[in-house]
């Protein structure tokens, strides 16, 4: 009876319990057990060991389109940062950056932290990889923050002078990654990239040598960092659901089949 009821009304029901499980998880994370992917790991071993007061450089190269892919990861990092009480200067080589880093900002619990004490959104920096040499070669070429305040009134400001005093570079860019390797590598002890996971293959190499110290896969990547932190956010709901209509999938093959190889045999065994 209930194979004939789910052969008649076969999409609508479908269709019903897919609508369900994408969108209890936004409400009601569950937290579904992950793998955990060595490389977030390390991120969060990096990130876990820092002392307060530890200076973090942080660029934003992403565009809006691929928030789900970056900026819910870079959120759970920065949020990081924020309970490790690192010092973090923010930038960016993308002009959409500083937007979307204000965003993170306005999403996250700042931990009591000061603006121009302990983090800064310095802006916006032309010209890509020229931007990024001029960026090496003179941390402190910005004299207005990106809301226009003047930096020379900002302790933080005062807290480097090269790029070699960051503790560690955090970057999130959905293209290649060869301009902040060339750029940065070499320069700062640890780098950290926030990539999309079609081009992890591709910056393996970088890892292998060091030039890359370690990174988080997109949304995969946030989802298992969230579980290192102990909180279900945007990523956890995300993967939740993909991982709730993939079961779904998995078991309506199984009771199709079954329903088919039934009805084919008439009841013989």
């Amino acid at each position: 009876m209930a194979l004939e009821i789910l052969s008649k009304y076969d999409r609508q029901i479908i269709f019903l319990v897919v609508l369900i499980l994408t969108f209890m998880p936004a409400f009601y994370p569950i937290g579904l057990p992950l793998p955990q992917y060595f490389l977030t790991n390390k991120v969060y071993d990096a990130i876990n060991s820092l002392k307060p007061g530890d200076l973090v450089l942080i660029s934003f190269d992403f565009a809006p389109g691929v928030w789900v892919e970056l900026g819910i990861a870079m959120k759970d990092i920065m949020q990081h940062l924020f309970i490790k009480r690192a010092r973090i200067v923010i930038i960016a080589f993308d002009p959409n950056g500083p937007a979307l880093a204000h965003r993170v900002l306005n999403e996250i619990d700042l931990k009591g932290a000061v603006y121009g004490k302990d983090y800064v959104v310095l802006g916006y920096i032309p010209g890509f990889e020229a931007g990024m040499a001029a960026f090496v070669s003179n941390p402190k070429m910005f004299t207005v923050d990106y809301y226009g305040n003047p930096t020379a009134d900002m302790p933080i400001m005062n807290a480097f002078n090269t790029i070699g005093d960051f503790k560690m570079y955090i970057f999130a860019c959905y293209t290649w990654v060869d301009p902040w390797m060339r750029q940065f590598s070499g320069k700062i002890d640890i780098i950290i990239g926030v990539l999309s996971a079609d081009i992890v293959p591709q910056v393996m190499p970088y890892i292998n040598t060091g030039q890359l110290y370690s990174l988080i896969r997109g949304s995969r990547g946030a989802a298992e960092y969230e579980q290192l932190l102990g909180i279900k956010g945007e990523a956890t709901a995300f993967m939740d659901a993909a991982s709730l209509t993939v079961s779904l999938g998995v078991i309506l093959t199984i009771v199709a089949n079954y329903g088919y190889l039934k009805k084919k045999l008439g009841g013989r065994r």
